[in-house]
């Protein structure tokens, strides 16, 4: 006689039915995060790019030619486009915001219209000379074909500038603070 074997046993059709159904749910939801993580690495570079160029235009304002008040707007290449406002700003309205978000009574700062050597970057600083303040506000746009939202990144700084120098029919910038030689 033979040994006794249970019959063979294979898969039932619903048994692989559900199987499959699980595999598509979890390849869907992968599919689905991949698709997420791609989009927001194309908008960070994206941000990135816009962030690069307006680096590039701030970083020319007020050299060569000095800081005019206005409007100005151009186009970058490949589809970006950039809108700058400068305006002037008084600088003790600024000087009181700074100290009312410092604090008051620091006996480090230095008269409205007098900028010690350390604040000017020069040797022996610049004596009863009166910086003009101007506030540039860049904003750089992309996008919009294709049925895509318009993007926009906002880019703000302030720009100081001798104008005891600029009054003399020379322009030269305020010093700049950072950076440095290395």
């Amino acid at each position: 006689m033979k040994p006794f074997r249970p019959p063979a046993r294979g898969f039932s059709l619903i048994e692989m039915v559900a199987a499959f159904l699980v595999f598509a749910l979890g390849i869907g939801v992968l599919m689905q995060t991949l698709a997420a993580s791609m989009h927001s690495a194309r908008q960070s570079s994206d941000y990135t790019m816009a962030a690069l160029r307006a680096q590039s235009l701030l970083d020319t304002v007020g050299i060569g030619e000095p800081i005019q008040p206005g409007q100005s707007s151009g186009n970058f290449d490949e589809g970006y486009t950039w809108q700058m406002n400068i305006q002037q700003v008084d600088p003790s309205a600024v000087e009181s915001q700074l100290q009312s978000v410092v604090g008051a009574g620091n006996s480090n700062t230095p008269p409205p219209n007098q900028t010690s050597a350390g604040n000017a970057g020069i040797g022996g600083g610049m004596q009863n000379g009166q910086l003009d303040l101007y506030q540039v506000d860049l904003t750089v746009s992309w996008g919009g074909r294709f049925g895509n939202q318009p993007r926009t990144a906002v880019f703000s700084t302030l720009r100081t500038v001798n104008s005891d120098l600029t009054k003399n029919g020379v322009h030269m910038p305020a010093p700049r603070f950072g950076g440095g030689a290395k």
